[in-house]
């Protein structure tokens, strides 16, 4: 689908980029790696990008979800039935993986944020408990690519239609005649869930009618206000940070910073250590109430409104 900028009475074409699958590659991993939730809808404690695992193999990158899952992420240009192959061996070595393990691989965002004992400390303040949340054996996959292969694609379809936990995110680079670029990207659903594993219990990623709720749809139900000032408190430490929230959406920090995802503000504001934003910024103009609760009265609503 063609993309255009109305500007002046008139529209500006944004051209499909067609790089090299190295090209490609770097940037989106790169740019997922600095914000899993843009990508995914979810928040995820970040592990490592191109670790070497045991029994051979780089994947992009690896995270965990608030449950110990391990996820597997991986950035593809075009994905054929040989990196599908790939990616679910990946999977096969999540499975059986163990918190040590992960915990060796551990590379965190900033120098000297590395290794085991790091590890373990921002793996607690993710997870806010006092004990290491353990690993539970029922890795996720997500496959990020621009294109894929018919065949590969009627593979994929097929995981995906027997509930295994496979999520699909086509992501495509547009660029218009002055070099501006525009990522779209196709990802409003909620990732695939293992078997047995109810939406209670799965993921953070919040849909209405399929699409992934935002802070944006909280400014336009009036639940929060444009410029509405909202704070959060590292639970081990008692460290306390501040944002704004401005009408597009995106949280400014006092640094003067803007970031656009909850979950990428709070890590930019705790010095890079990870966070489920949603969870952890709060109103005080509503007594402290977490965004994920205001999340929660809009799903509400809107089941309410469809009802009838």
């Amino acid at each position: 689908m063609p993309l255009y900028e109305l500007a002046d009475g008139s529209l500006k074409p944004f051209n499909r980029l067609r790089p090299g699958p190295d090209l490609y590659e770097q940037e989106i991993e790169a740019l997922i790696w600095s914000d899993l939730e843009a990508f995914t809808g979810e928040s995820l404690f970040p592990v490592a990008r191109q670790a070497r695992i045991s029994g051979g193999g780089v994947p992009d990158i690896l995270a965990l979800d608030e449950m110990g899952r391990v996820v597997v992420i991986e950035v593809k240009r075009d994905v054929d039935r040989g990196q599908l192959a790939q990616c679910l061996e990946y999977a096969g070595w999540a499975r059986l993986t163990n918190l040590d393990e992960v915990a060796n691989l551990y590379d965190g965002r900033r120098p000297g944020h590395q290794g085991v004992e790091a590890f373990f400390r921002d793996w607690q303040d993710f997870t806010e408990t006092t004990t290491p949340v353990t690993m539970t054996p029922q890795p996720r996959l997500y496959l990020i690519a621009r294109d894929f292969e018919g065949r590969t694609r009627s593979a994929l379809d097929f995981l995906q239609e027997n509930k295994l936990p496979v999520t699909v995110v086509p992501v495509t680079i547009y660029e218009d005649p002055a070099g501006r670029r525009i990522l779209d990207i196709e990802a409003d659903h909620e990732p695939a869930l293992p078997p047995g594993l109810s939406t209670a219990s799965g993921p953070k990623a919040v849909t209405v009618n399929g699409r992934r709720v935002t802070v944006l749809d909280l400014l336009g139900a009036g639940l929060i206000q444009p410029d509405e000032a909202v704070e959060f408190v590292r639970p081990r430490l008692g460290k306390r940070y501040e944002a704004v929230i401005h009408s597009d959406g995106s949280f400014r920090l006092p640094d003067g910073s803007t970031h656009q995802s909850p979950s990428l503000a709070a890590m930019r504001a705790a010095d890079l250590v990870s966070y489920d934003g949603w969870y952890a910024w709060r109103v005080p103009r509503l007594g402290g109430t977490k965004l994920h609760e205001l999340r929660e009265q809009y799903v509400a609503s809107s089941e309410r409104v469809h009802a009838f």
